[in-house]
């Protein structure tokens, strides 16, 4: 035990998230806040992102047996000899199952262990729980599975890090390729989907879970049809990552639900206890072309030296670069466009290569590669951002200002897409794999006018976003919503 954690006398917190890199960051960077505001933090999580959680400052819980996924290892050797020919919305199924319900009874363990640790180190102090919503082992813990001896059953809040996977009268299930509508008739088709397709879809998850929940020790049963968000709502309180502007305006949000913004964006300087602080200049990335990238950003807009720059990624999971980096760096290449865009592409994990797709000989004279590289660092100097959907890239573009281009498929990226697309933040390819010419098509859409000229429309959108998650300060909110906890503990 610190003697920051004697000192304030605050609760443990301990963070529990799903082991997938885009579940991972947002929870970690909340960890890293709460520690600057003198929380004392702990994080459940997967052994391979160790050194990544213990630079937040909290003190790792390892995960264990099945419930210690390698995300990186998961996508190179697919659980199914099949997988990667499947539908995207089979390979889903196959995901949610693999990765989050058949570990729970491990994960729910592992849960325990944690909180053992916990009173170990001092069996006076209460312990909050911070749950991503995926990360299914808490669950047991909301539905009266016994706990070790001595252990207080902990108050939680819920941590949603992408758009919403709960039940509404105004939507249909999840991934479902129908438009929002809340007319009648609207209601009435999402009720008749909900009831006569996903829930025989979703029947086999359902079963699992009811059964892996029996297995943990829980003594009431989570009693509705899966990704209908009892995993959300079994919690006292609700932070959805994000702001309501990206979000369909639905009737019927759940009891302690609340938009807490993006987390994502440059980092603060934060005083112990204090509100958002100022902003820190990182380390500058230690790329060749780097230098290059900055000074196009310093000259003014309106300088015909300055190139539009276009930053392309796929995130962490589709990860061949065939999919939308190298049609985006196609798209770009040749001399009429050499000298007015500038592609950068990141690869998304450390000594990833474009080999055997390209070698820097062959790639455009106008296109920057990076192996992995910080999307703060590089949106910084965006003007337009191009990825497959996930959420918190999606994130990354609103704390920026850039307008995106979304071209995803799979777990919640078509939905990202459709909201982005619908806000009017970007365009939505409506496909993983794009070809050149669409992605051109799109991003002069977001970055021109048909007269040539600089096109606002998109990038004031996307800026009154990003002023929107600046107002509601995502941190400040969690440690808000923490100090909740405790003060309707004392009330009691």
């Amino acid at each position: 035990m610190t003697t920051t954690d004697s000192a304030n006398g605050r609760p443990f917190v301990l963070i529990i998230s799903h082991a997938l890199t885009g579940h991972l960051a947002p929870m970690i960077r909340i960890a890293s806040a709460l520690h600057a505001r003198d929380w004392p933090v702990s994080f459940l999580g997967p052994t391979a992102h160790r050194s990544r959680i213990e630079a937040s400052g909290a003190v790792f819980f390892p995960l264990r047996g099945d419930a210690d996924l390698d995300d990186k290892l998961y996508y190179e050797r697919p659980p199914t000899a099949d997988y990667s020919s499947l539908p995207w919305w089979e390979r889903v199924l196959v995901d949610l199952e693999r990765q989050c319900v058949a570990p729970l009874v491990t994960q729910w363990e592992c849960v325990k262990a944690a909180l053992e640790a916990l009173r170990a180190r001092d069996p006076a102090r209460q312990v909050l729980v911070l749950a991503e919503a995926f990360f299914l082992g808490v669950l047991p813990l909301r539905h009266g599975a016994p706990l070790p001896a001595g252990i207080r059953r902990p108050r939680s809040i819920c941590v949603s890090v992408t758009v919403p996977a709960i039940r509404s009268r105004d939507l249909p299930p999840f991934g479902y390729p129908f438009p929002f509508d809340m007319t009648l008739e609207g209601c009435a088709r999402n009720a008749r989907l909900w009831e006569r397709s996903w829930a025989r879809r979703a029947a086999p998850l359902t079963a699992l879970l009811e059964s892996k929940m029996r297995e943990a020790g829980a003594t009431r049963a989570v009693d509705e049809v899966f990704l209908s968000g009892g995993n959300y709502t079994c919690h006292e309180r609700i932070l959805q990552l994000g702001v309501p502007g990206l979000e369909y305006p639905r009737s019927d949000w759940p009891a302690g639900f609340r938009f807490a913004g993006f987390v994502q964006g440059p980092p603060r300087r934060q005083r112990s206890g204090s509100g958002s602080g100022s902003r820190v200049t990182a380390n500058e990335p230690d790329f060749p072309w780097w230098p290059e990238l900055v000074a196009n950003s310093a000259l003014e807009r309106g300088d015909p030296r300055r190139r539009k720059v276009v930053v392309v990624t796929q995130g962490t999971v589709e990860t061949n670069p065939r999919d939308l980096i190298m049609p985006t760096i196609e798209a770009f290449a040749g001399p009429r466009h050499s000298d007015k865009i500038l592609v950068v592409a990141i690869l998304g994990w450390k000594d990833a290569s474009l080999a055997p797709f390209a070698t820097t000989q062959q790639l455009p004279a106008n296109a920057r590669v990076a192996d992995y590289l910080s999307y703060d660092a590089a949106l910084a100097h965006a003007d337009a951002w191009v990825h497959n959907g996930g959420f918190g890239a999606v994130g990354h573009g609103v704390a920026h200002g850039v307008p995106q281009v979304v071209a995803g498929e799979g777990m919640d990226k078509t939905e990202n897409a459709r909201r982005v697309a619908g806000c009017g933040a970007g365009v939505d390819l409506g496909t993983a794999r794009p070809t050149a010419e669409a992605v051109r098509e799109a991003v002069e859409r977001v970055l021109f006018r048909e007269d040539g000229s600089d096109s606002d429309g998109f990038a004031e959108r996307v800026a009154a976003l990003r002023r929107e998650s600046e107002a509601l300060d995502c941190f400040a909110i969690v440690d808000e919503e923490l100090r909740g906890l405790i003060e309707s503990e004392r009330s009691e």
